[in-house]
């Protein structure tokens, strides 16, 4: 089994839940994490699943020719960076025809798309209709799991087909303590790596695992904002030192792809 090494590709303020209003007064630094993830997937042979902002795509349109150079896979994550739940179905439609309409000039298209914050949760599974209206063939927007503020508790953790011909590779889980840990992000930065290959060696047993990073999180000296709810901060800045080393032991220590590639395979 491998693991679907994914990048949610995000400056460092766009997952904190800001109006995208603000972003043009903050410093941007996507640039810092962008060349060191390029490096890592080159010394490790790995190619990877960019999920790519529509914002992100006209504002770094020659990051976008370095990712899609490299080989790597691109998928959509909206425009703005919505939570899809707070959205009207038309809403939500116009985000990914907006992306949809950005990305086409590099000479590709979508076939996947994830959802920020992993919104697609009971209050938004219509998302999943229009994705497939939209020409989608997966989605990876489901946590399934009680995230405090999205998750299906109980869903189907394994690769699946949904009812409406759409595959499913939900956002793999950890349990510790009785808390549902996404793999990736800050609990991977905050668990000591011999504990997070433990369990991910359990996971990849049973069924491919997916893994999710940030390019902010390979910076460091990112500026901090005041005034923001204490668990996102604390699970947006905690170990950020720790971050880089833990992923070349990542992806030294496992099998990663896209999550294409083992999609593909998983249908044969």
């Amino acid at each position: 089994m491998k693991i679907a090494f994914t990048i949610d590709f995000e400056d460092w303020y766009q997952g904190i839940d800001l109006p995208i209003t603000s972003w043009i007064k903050l410093e941007k630094r996507l640039h810092i994490g962008h060349y060191k993830l390029l490096e890592l997937f080159q010394k490790a042979n790995v190619k990877a699943t960019y999920f790519l902002l529509g914002k992100t795509i006209e504002d770094h349109p020659k990051m976008i020719r370095e990712i899609i150079a490299e080989g790597h896979e691109i998928a959509c994550h909206t425009y703005s960076h919505p939570f899809i739940y707070k959205l009207t179905p038309r809403q939500f439609r116009q985000e990914i025809q907006k992306s949809k309409q950005l990305i086409e000039p590099f000479g590709v298209n979508y076939t996947g798309f994830r959802a920020p914050f992993f919104s697609i949760d009971a209050r938004s599974l219509w998302a999943l209709d229009i994705l497939k209206e939209e020409g989608f063939t997966y989605d990876s927007s489901i946590f399934p799991g009680d995230a405090k503020r999205t998750g299906i508790p109980g869903f189907n953790p394994a690769i699946q087909y949904l009812n409406n011909g759409l595959l499913e590779f939900p956002i793999s889980t950890l349990k510790v303590f009785n808390f549902d840990f996404g793999v990736g992000g800050g609990y991977f930065r905050l668990l000591p790596y011999t504990f997070f290959k433990e369990k991910m060696e359990s996971i990849l047993k049973e069924r491919h695992s997916i893994f999710y990073l940030h390019p902010w999180e390979l910076d460091i000296k990112q500026p901090k904002l005041p005034g923001i709810d204490k668990r996102i901060r604390f699970t947006h800045y905690v170990n950020l030192y720790s971050a880089e080393k833990k992923v070349r032991q990542l992806l030294s220590d496992f099998e990663c792809t896209t999550v294409s590639n083992i999609l593909k395979n998983s249908k044969k």
